[in-house]
């Protein structure tokens, strides 16, 4: 068994981000030409690894995509970097980046296409002007006549933006809209969206897709605020390619911080960042993990969706998971409490058919208050049934660099800091709908020594031994509950970090992915700490010019067998609460091994009042969730049925 070591704190709430930064001081390299046509490096000629020194040759073909100028202004933060559209076979990438043109800053917008899956790329440039930077590109593919012919293909992009002022320092101004079909682009900036004044776009992740009724995408974040108005607030977007015009801006009311746990402090919230994806008939998804009102405990957090059947226009009430369900699954793994691990870092959302999609985050789960086990979990919603399933162990979250000093290239004072991408989790479906995915990032054991040890710059670190951390992969078939044991796709001794897969991928035998890669570093002042660390060090750091590097992952031929399940028993669980005196109800049972249920509602005279779910059910921990509000005071019961004739009845009472 693995030990289990955590690094982690545990706050319920997250302070706002800076938005005023001055980036004319931080270093930059002149802007470079790229090429219309790239052949990719390998990553083994570049030089950029101490194999002689660690000794692993990487298991995967890493190829250099391009050069930027540091992980935080790139693919460093709640984004979609990355698309794959599944008609044209083209694989997208979205890269902003910026470099000096005189005594100003110029910004440029690049996308990476390939349509071979990586072996060669094309460029198009979609943005480039002096004086505004954008930043943290995330990228939707508009596909309108559903052709295979790349030419065809539109594209919109969404950046956070930074625009030099009179003072000649570049604020953040808000989100900008890149907007490339094959006509030509245009680029929108908006401050703000809709009528949410008081706040300012920031990083916002995006989808897209194409129905009868035309091609639509859509991108949502977490908006930074002002003094006077709360953190938390989500802003919306939906744009239409064949209007060519924004159908709407700003936040659903569905969505209003009332929804959610109060928080009392203006810089801080209980939200996490929201996540979106899209099913086959063209409804749009909107995942979290918070607080939901009434349910606002401190172990109440779990996820819900809310759902739009119009486009992004309006929005349905999120459905969060019941509560239960977590507080049973804690207790089948040996423990009395437990709770959802820095909600607000990375987490992972996949749709898999209309009114069925998978959630994906960690867990720390205690028995009293010794640690018994810390899970990556699954929480899928299918057909009116929340299931909730285990994905593999983790154990410790990714370490980086930054320097606490940033108005000086040539001075560093650099500290360790856990990164806030966390696991970096993200999920994704294989294009034939068979199979879900999920990727993330975990330590392994195999510390790397470090000899002579390095002291970090801010003097107070000594680093003789580090762990390294690895790229795993799982997945399960869309209709089984079992996830694969883990897979360690890269299995080596440099430093994985910033990793992206898009959230359709082709098949399990080719996933794209990304990655980031710090470049040798180098300095005109050759009193720079960070020229004495050897690779593995400097692999932690991200405010540093990166190497974008991608690779195709397989997962065929991994070994089939599935995670041993832990033990469970049959049983029909007591409804909560019971008295209803509200009109939300849970129903949580569980089942020993996979079956055909239903689970039916019945009056006090016997009718059948409704049909909580029927259909296939894996082994584990479900629940469902009555709503009352058209039933009337009375004594009722519900009955769960099993395909070979079992059956439980309990009561319900239900007072208005």
């Amino acid at each position: 068994m693995r030990r289990i070591t955590f690094i982690f704190s545990v706050f319920f709430l997250i302070p706002i981000f800076a938005q005023s930064i001055d980036l004319k001081k931080l270093s930059y390299e002149p802007v470079q030409q790229v090429p219309t046509t790239l052949n990719p490096t390998n990553v083994h000629d570049a030089g950029n690894f101490d194999n002689k020194t660690y000794g692993d040759e990487l298991n995967l073909s890493f190829r250099v995509l391009t050069q930027v100028i540091a992980a935080q202004w790139t693919l460093f933060n709640m984004i979609t970097p990355i698309a794959y559209d599944p008609i044209s076979k083209a694989i997208v990438i979205s890269i902003a980046n910026y470099g000096a043109s005189g005594n100003d800053l110029a910004g440029t917008i690049t996308l990476y296409i390939s349509t071979n899956f990586g072996q060669t790329w094309s460029t198009k440039g979609v943005y480039s002007k002096v004086g505004e930077v954008p930043v943290l590109a995330s990228v939707a593919i508009l596909n309108s006549e559903k052709s295979q012919n790349l030419n065809s293909l539109s594209y919109v992009v969404f950046t956070p933006f930074y625009r030099k002022d009179i003072s000649g320092e570049y604020r953040a101004s808000g989100g900008l809209y890149t907007i490339s079909t094959p006509s030509g682009n245009e680029n929108i900036d908006f401050l703000y969206p809709g009528n949410l004044a008081g706040y300012r776009w920031w990083v916002s992740r995006m989808t897209s897709h194409v129905t009868s009724d035309g091609a639509f995408s859509y991108n949502v974040g977490m908006l930074s605020s002002s003094e006077t108005s709360q953190y938390g607030q989500y802003g919306f977007s939906a744009f239409s390619l064949s209007d060519y015009d924004f159908l709407f801006q700003g936040c659903p009311t569905s969505w209003a911080l009332s929804k959610f746990r109060n928080s009392d402090q203006l810089t801080s919230t209980y939200n996490s960042n929201m996540l979106l994806d899209v099913d086959n008939k063209g409804n749009v998804y909107a995942g979290v993990f918070n607080f939901f009102q009434p349910n606002v405990g401190d172990r109440d957090r779990v996820p819900g969706v809310s759902k739009s059947t119009d486009y992004g226009v309006t929005w349905g009430e999120f459905q969060p998971m019941p509560v239960s369900v977590l507080t049973d699954y804690y207790a089948t793994w040996g423990g009395d409490n437990g709770f959802i691990v820095l909600p607000y870092e990375p987490n992972a959302f996949v749709v898999t058919g209309e009114d069925e999609y998978s959630l994906f985050t960690r867990v720390a789960i205690f028995n009293g208050n010794n640690l018994v086990a810390a899970h990556i979990i699954e929480g899928n919603y299918s057909g009116g049934l929340w299931t909730i399933s285990k994905v593999a162990d983790w154990s410790a979250l990714a370490t980086l660099i930054i320097s606490d000093v940033n108005n000086d290239p040539n001075l560093v004072k650099d500290s360790l800091y856990r990164s806030f991408m966390g696991m970096e989790l993200q999920a994704a479906k294989t294009e034939d709908g068979k199979y879900i995915v999920l990727k993330w990032l975990d330590y392994i054991d195999k510390p790397i020594v470090i000899n002579p040890p390095v002291t970090i710059s801010d003097g107070a670190q000594v680093l003789d031994t580090l762990p390294t951390n690895d790229v795993f992969f799982s997945y399960r078939d869309r209709t089984q509950g079992y996830w694969i044991p883990p897979i360690n796709v890269t299995d080596d001794t440099v430093y994985n970090k910033v990793t992206w897969i898009p959230s359709i991928v082709p098949s399990l035998d080719k996933i794209p992915l990304i990655m980031e890669r710090t470049r040798p570093i180098t300095s005109q002042n050759p009193n720079n700490p960070r020229l004495s660390y050897p690779n593995f060090i400097q692999q932690l750091i991200i405010d540093a010019p990166q190497d974008v590097l991608f690779t195709s992952v397989s997962l065929t031929g991994s070994p089939g067998n599935v995670e041993e399940q832990i033990q469970t028993n049959f049983y029909l669980k007591d409804a909560q609460p019971n008295p209803a005196f509200d009109n939300y109800i849970e129903i949580g049972f569980v089942l020993d091994k996979p079956m055909d249920i239903s689970l039916e509602l019945f009056d006090a005279l016997g009718n059948k009042v409704k049909t909580l779910y029927h259909g296939f059910a894996n082994s584990g921990i479900h629940a469902v969730v009555l709503n009352s509000s058209e039933l009337t005071s009375g004594t009722y019961y519900y009955r769960l049925i099993t395909a070979n004739g079992t059956s439980v009845t309990k009561q319900l009472n239900i007072i208005k």
